[in-house]
């Protein structure tokens, strides 16, 4: 199996990756349950518009064809910063179409979000930060 984490074209200029690629080592929050043989890799969505996404879906899904890894042996992680306001940013006005540039390409098996900051997450409960 095979995570892919596509995080934000914007976010990843200010945030480095580290808590969502922790939290999949460390299998918590939105990665428990996953074998330790799951290998995961991450992409950024290519800016806004999510544009930029479709010829990075198609190079992956020629990749899998390459290395006999179906579609479905994938699981796509929209990562916290697309799916959920933070500290970084609102969530993407772009989701829907993000999910649907996805689906078109094979991807279906698509889970939304990946670290889940303490600190946001409050801020979610209380209703300051929109949720996904």
């Amino acid at each position: 199996m095979l995570i892919v984490i596509i995080q934000c074209e914007d976010v990843i200029k200010r945030c480095s990756g580290f808590l969502c690629m922790n939290d999949f080592y460390e299998r918590i929050n939105k990665f428990e349950g996953y074998s330790q043989e799951t290998r995961c890799m991450s992409i950024t969505c290519g800016g806004c518009c999510g544009n930029l996404l479709t010829p990075k879906l198609e190079n992956l899904g020629m990749r899998l064809k390459k290395a006999g890894i179906n579609k479905d042996d994938v699981i796509i992680h929209l990562a916290t910063c697309i799916c959920s306001e933070n500290s970084h940013r609102q969530p993407c006005p772009f989701i829907n179409r993000i999910k649907a540039l996805l689906n078109r390409k094979g991807f279906n098996n698509i889970v939304l979000g990946t670290h889940i900051s303490k600190k946001a997450q409050a801020k979610r409960d209380a209703g300051i930060y929109k949720s996904w």
